[in-house]
């Protein structure tokens, strides 16, 4: 359940802090931790997060976000936890001390309930407040504190940070194994020239939020939780150039219409860069390049080639 305000009848047991973006394995980890915790003390299980995220705020670095909106509540609820409240993060919010926010968050609308956090939680203004400091706070309002230990993927700490820079680096097998689960974008499927219908290869064209963060342009194998395995290009389409980045995803399966329809896509191979053709029929024959190329790494391969023959 997605809120932005607490309800008085509510009874917590246990919430957790932090911005979650992504939902890694660090993060699922703090919400097994919570859900035990709520369990124990027979109530719900909360998450305290912000919206939008704090590195978007006027003034401060931009931070790419790894996840939507709406990918972080879905994740989120599929990690168990029965309350969203996505507080928004303002100018003013920003400015309260770490004491403040204790005061006019933790007290005020979870007092009785266990804290809890990662183990490089901040808070606070300028980000001055760690766990340590929580934990002392919490004793002067007695409220217990939590802290979960880091989650080590390959010797390194599953974090938002290493995840980002996986995607800009284009580390797919890195992303998946911190995160858990494959890379997906997010989008809003838009209008294109219907090129790709005129190659023979109708695609949707996914759109993105300008936050969020992207891999390096290229051709990858791509799955859709709806649509199936297929074979995507992400970015400016060299051959015929286009403003905004964007992924052309062709799948395997017969699709209707997607205009204007949300869509996730999983990255789950990166076949080739992007590059130039001289013309359409060179396209034409390297696109089945690439749907041969996709097949190899996709559990669809027998079932559309199947398809091809009917």
């Amino acid at each position: 359940m997605l809120i932005t305000t607490l309800e008085k009848a509510m009874k917590i047991g246990a919430v957790c802090l932090g911005t979650f973006d992504g939902v890694h394995l660090g993060h699922q980890a703090i919400f097994q931790k919570t859900r035990e915790l709520a369990t124990q003390r027979n109530g719900l299980a909360v998450v305290f997060t912000f919206h939008p995220h704090p590195g978007a705020l006027v003034g401060r670095n931009q931070v790419g976000a790894i996840t939507t909106r709406q990918q972080r509540v879905r994740l989120i609820a599929n990690c168990g936890m029965d309350v969203l409240i996505e507080h928004p993060f303002t100018a003013e919010f920003s400015s309260l001390t770490p004491a403040q926010f204790v005061d006019e968050v933790l007290v005020k609308s979870f007092l009785g309930a266990t804290v809890v956090a990662g183990f490089n939680y901040r808070f606070g203004q300028a980000a001055q407040g760690d766990t340590s400091l929580l934990r002392e706070l919490g004793a002067q309002h007695s409220f217990d504190v939590v802290e979960v230990p880091p989650v080590f993927v390959d010797g390194i700490v599953a974090s938002s940070t290493r995840v980002r820079q996986d995607i800009l680096a284009g580390n797919l097998a890195n992303i998946a194994a911190c995160l858990g689960r494959a890379f997906a974008l997010q989008g809003v499927v838009g209008t294109g020239d219907g090129r790709g219908r005129i190659l023979g290869f109708p695609t949707a064209n996914l759109h993105f939020s300008p936050e969020q963060v992207l891999p390096p342009s290229g051709v990858y194998a791509v799955f859709s939780p709806v649509w199936g395995y297929g074979v995507g290009n992400l970015g400016r389409r060299p051959t015929f150039p286009q403003a905004n980045i964007t992924l052309e995803a062709h799948f395997f399966s017969p699709t209707p219409e997607l205009y204007e329809q949300e869509l996730e896509v999983e990255l789950i191979h990166y076949l080739r860069p992007e590059r130039r053709f001289a013309d359409q029929e060179s396209l034409r024959q390297q696109i089945k390049q690439d749907i041969a190329d996709a097949q190899g790494v996709s559990s669809d391969a027998q079932a559309y080639t199947l398809h091809l023959a009917t």
